[in-house]
């Protein structure tokens, strides 16, 4: 301690009186940490959170006293911070009392060697919980036991505390008045005495701001800035990720997930299996049966969103070209037409892409859109140069027919060859990501089709990741997914082989800014590629040795899947039975 102490005169404190204001702060951040575990529920202590200084003339002693959360036996011994030790800088010898929750109360002694001793206090009297700071003064700094001192100290370096700090007094009826709010003539005028009542309890404003959508939370910035700067408050990020996780969304009510796994046998023969998880969290597993439209051989699938719609999931063959319409819960599968696409030359090479499946309330009618893209003449092979641009296709359920859009989408490069993946639809619209064809800024864009009007909408993503992650940062390793969160739009972000993976939250559509990263997934040598998320914050990855592991966001816990894994996890799909049939809708 003697070293600490002979380090910090010469580097840190030239200012003696910062002493003061070091305690204040270590006091604050305690009644904040006291605050937060109210807010969550984790004590029920409601007493008024306060500072209250306490100068004795007579034992030349200064004390500091907050009902915080107050310190255990091993943070007094290994967490005292700096900043406390400024108390010898006017302090020849310094007491702490201080009790968390009920693990016992505890006093922290310097002695004259420059160590210090921790013994369990058993005789004095047991307060609730906080901490108790004594200050034995130096002769020569009793100047700090004036009140005029330790007014012009709070008013000069604690003003932004937002705690009522208390001095006692002889000279006031009730020995305490508040120091770094208001001043006892100014609590007389009446526009000030007007805006106390006005005031919101700074308990209640925390927990309304927390519980706050994350959109409306960004707007509110804008009118005040101490609430713009509210996601650099490590405490509030920390409740705000509390209630965000456990927001009760009817999307996740009543469903289970459905796996998609498949096994390699050959380059071009692909073993399907499914498997359904069900219970309260997702601990029964049973093995699903499919209409396999192949016979004799084991298609390569796509599936076309990360959820069901309405009960109905919507995959792609690669071998035969066809897209289908599944209801796993009676079994009817439906292939949709192909399309006669009498605009594109039979002879032409294309690409085609398919991009989402959802839902139109409107028309009550079931959509899957896709593109068209024109590719390189390849004259060997009997194709040639079509000289027409990318062009957009939907399907309809109703009509049972494809019609071409009079859109033209941008930007259009898709896949996770191209470092992106990830597919969903919510609420009306299918999200997905891509990229400009000859953008050579890797990052990518958000794509939101609504499926209602047939309208479209783009959003530029942030780049999360700290560029000073590697020496050489390049953008063409970055690796990004997108996925639904507790119902809301959200984009993962990872760089290269790293295992470090960065969240970022949507509010509002086609507006960058209104991008918010909320989550930091810690390195992790085990998880390599995440597949899905469910409800409560659990996100599903695959690790290097092949096996499933649940994240949960809200612990940083990671949970094995009891499931034997094949060669690849190919999707993972939130799922809810649905007994309609699918010909129903098309009659």
């Amino acid at each position: 301690m003697s070293e600490i102490f002979n380090l910090m005169k010469r580097t840190f404190y030239s200012n003696k009186e910062i002493f003061l204001c070091e305690l204040i702060n270590n006091a604050c951040n305690a009644l904040d940490k006291s605050r937060f575990e109210r807010l969550t529920g984790m004590n029920n202590l409601h007493d008024e959170l306060f500072i209250r200084l306490v100068p004795q003339k007579e034992n030349k002693t200064l004390l500091v006293i907050d009902n915080g959360i107050g310190m255990t036996k091993d943070d007094l011994i290994h967490n005292l911070d700096v900043g406390f030790y400024s108390s010898f800088l006017v302090a020849e010898k310094v007491n702490i009392t201080s009790k968390y929750n009920d693990l016992g109360q505890y006093i922290w002694e310097s002695q004259p060697d420059g160590s210090f001793i921790v013994t369990k206090d058993i005789n004095a009297q047991h307060v609730p919980r906080g901490t108790k700071i004594t200050l034995f003064l130096k002769d020569d700094q009793l100047e700090y036991l004036e009140e005029a001192t330790i007014k012009n100290l709070v008013n000069k370096h604690c003003q932004l505390i937002t705690h009522p700090i208390y001095l006692w007094s002889e000279n006031t009826k009730d020995h305490w008045q508040v120091i770094n709010f208001w001043h006892k003539q100014e609590m007389e005028n009446t526009s000030v005495a007007q805006k106390c009542h006005n005031h919101l309890p700074d308990d209640l404003t925390f927990l309304i701001l927390v519980k706050l959508p994350l959109k409306s939370l960004k707007r509110f910035g804008s009118l005040c800035k101490s609430w713009a700067l509210l996601f650099e408050n490590s405490l509030f990020v920390d409740l705000f990720h509390t209630n965000f996780i456990s927001n009760h969304n009817s999307f996740y009510d009543d469903i289970s997930i459905i796996l998609c796994l498949k096994e390699i046998d050959t380059e071009t023969n692909h073993k399907p299996s499914f498997f359904l998880l069900s219970g309260e969290r997702f601990q029964n597993v049973d093995k699903l049966n499919w209409p396999n439209p192949l016979k004799g051989c084991f298609p390569e699938l796509n599936f076309l969103g990360s959820s069901s719609v309405n009960g109905i999931l919507c995959f792609f063959i690669h071998q035969n070209h066809s897209v289908y319409l599944w209801n796993p819960t009676t079994g009817e599968l439906k292939v949709i037409p192909h399309s006669p696409v009498e605009y594109v030359p039979l002879d032409a090479c294309v690409s085609i892409t398919y991009l989402g499946f959802g839902y139109d309330g409107i028309q009550d009618d079931y959509k899957v859109i896709r593109s068209v893209q024109p590719e390189e003449a390849i004259p060997e092979y009997g194709y040639t140069k079509w000289d027409y641009t990318r062009l957009f296709e939907i399907y309809s359920v109703r009509s049972n027919s494809w019609r071409k859009l009079k859109i033209d989408i941008t930007p259009a490069v898709y896949g996770i060859e191209y470092g992106i993946d990830g597919k969903f639809y919510f609420d009306g619209m299918c999200h997905w990501l891509c990229r400009t064809d000859g953008d050579r800024s890797w990052d990518p864009c958000l794509v939101s089709f609504d499926m209602r009007n047939e309208t479209y909408y783009t959003t530029p993503t942030p780049l999360d990741i700290p560029l000073d992650i590697c020496d050489n940062f390049n953008r063409g390793y970055m690796r990004w997914y997108l996925f639904l969160l507790n119902g809301s739009i959200a984009l993962m972000s990872t760089y290269g082989y790293n295992t470090t993976f960065y969240i970022s939250i949507l509010t509002e559509l086609g507006k960058k800014e209104t991008w918010t990263k909320l989550f930091t997934l810690g390195s992790s040598p085990c998880i390599t590629r995440p597949i899905g998320a469910r409800n409560m914050g659990y996100i599903l990855f695959q690790t290097h040795d092949g096996a499933l592991v649940w994240y949960d966001l809200s612990t940083h816990k990671i949970t094995k899947v009891d499931l034997k894994i094949p060669n690849h996890v190919l999707c993972m799909i939130i799922y809810k039975k649905n007994l309609q049939q699918i010909e129903e809708i098309s009659n």
